[in-house]
């Protein structure tokens, strides 16, 4: 069994930062974050710091610089990187919607990272006082998740008009991360400017990072909300064209009208029922976050037919066609985003559906 003083190191280096991050995934008003999502983003960060490890050691060793200069310099720029690998893989595979998203995303990958530097940290220096740990709990593994979320943040800030304009505009661009790395990057750079001073380093963090995540948190949901908003009226206005055995009159309306007249009258009108049914996903799910965001409660949604409907017109379709229309939809990445966060919700409440 093991020793009251170790569970105490254990708990004050380890328990902090995930405190820290499910108050964080409780603040969030659109309740976007799963418990699975949650432990998938730790093991990502706890990857990159298995990942960082060795790095760190073969930089260590072949950079004439001594441990401290190393720990205060290089050691920023090393690990930075290599948490903001995983961010910059989020995005790529569209798994970041709103600033709100971003935040807690990159504070749980930052915290997945702490958790396993510490916890090999614990294992290689047993001796060490629990004041130690509480430093590095309260310290060093905040300061992780602040500055990762911190970096994700303006990564989203500099991405939004991309994942907000139409897919087949889309280009993604590596650029978006640099000025995010670069905040990251000084901010850990001014933590580990006092190796002799740690609890000051310690107040100093805790003092920032709350401060400055809750106003990301109040920036990114007031603008969650506007956007929703605004593109809630587009989509109604398309749907009830649609609806009404038309195409809407703008350019991706009248690029699909083109296509579907290309065709035989029965898959023409099976574009135009996808397009319909796609559209009121999107609709749906954008009435899901607006009402969970004046919501305390985890809302539900009743779109399980749609996206069966969904699903049966693409069969119709077939994947060649379907090839073909998928460029020309007016749908962003932030649609698309919105539509597998409503289909997760009715995945776990598949009542709803029934």
């Amino acid at each position: 069994m093991m020793p009251l003083a170790e569970v105490i190191d254990w708990s004050v280096a380890l328990v902090p930062v995930l405190v820290m991050a499910g108050l964080f995934i409780w603040l969030d008003v659109f309740k976007l974050m799963t418990l699975w999502e949650t432990l998938g983003l730790l093991c990502l960060g706890a990857l990159a710091a298995v990942a960082a490890y060795p790095v760190s050691g073969v930089f260590l060793d072949q950079l004439p610089l001594g441990f401290s200069v190393y720990s205060r310099f290089a050691a920023p720029w090393i690990e930075e990187i290599i948490k903001g690998a995983v961010i910059v893989g989020l995005f790529a595979f569209n798994r970041i919607g709103f600033k709100l998203d971003a935040v807690i995303s990159g504070f749980a990958v930052g915290a997945g990272f702490s958790v396993v530097e510490n916890m090999i940290y614990l294992t290689r220096f047993p001796e060490l006082t629990a004041s130690v740990w509480m430093v590095r709990g309260l310290g060093t593994a905040v300061m992780h998740g602040t500055t990762l979320a911190i970096l994700a943040a303006i990564a989203h800030e500099f991405a939004e008009r991309e994942t907000r304009g139409e897919t087949r505009e889309y280009r993604f661009n590596l650029l978006w991360f640099i000025p995010g790395l670069l905040a990251a990057v000084a901010l850990h750079t001014a933590f580990n400017q006092f190796p002799d001073r740690p609890l000051l380093a310690m107040m100093g963090t805790l003092l920032f990072a709350p401060l400055a995540l809750m106003a990301i948190f109040k920036i990114g949901a007031g603008e969650a909300q506007q956007w929703l908003a605004v593109d809630r009226d587009t989509h109604r206005a398309q749907l009830e064209t649609l609806r009404a055995g038309k195409f809407p009159d703008d350019a991706s309306g009248r690029r699909v009208a083109a296509l579907a007249q290309r065709f035989d009258p029965a898959t023409a009108e099976h574009i135009r029922e996808y397009c319909a049914a796609l559209t009121a996903l999107v609709l749906m799910a954008e009435d899901t976050l607006l009402q969970q965001s004046s919501d305390s409660a985890r809302v539900s949604t009743d779109a399980a037919a749609t996206f069966k409907r969904v699903e049966e017109i693409k069969r119709r379709l077939g994947p060649s066609t379907l090839a073909i229309l998928t460029p020309l939809l007016p749908f962003s990445r932030n649609d698309y985003w919105e539509v597998s966060e409503l289909k997760e919700r009715v995945q776990r409440e598949p009542q709803s559906g029934a």
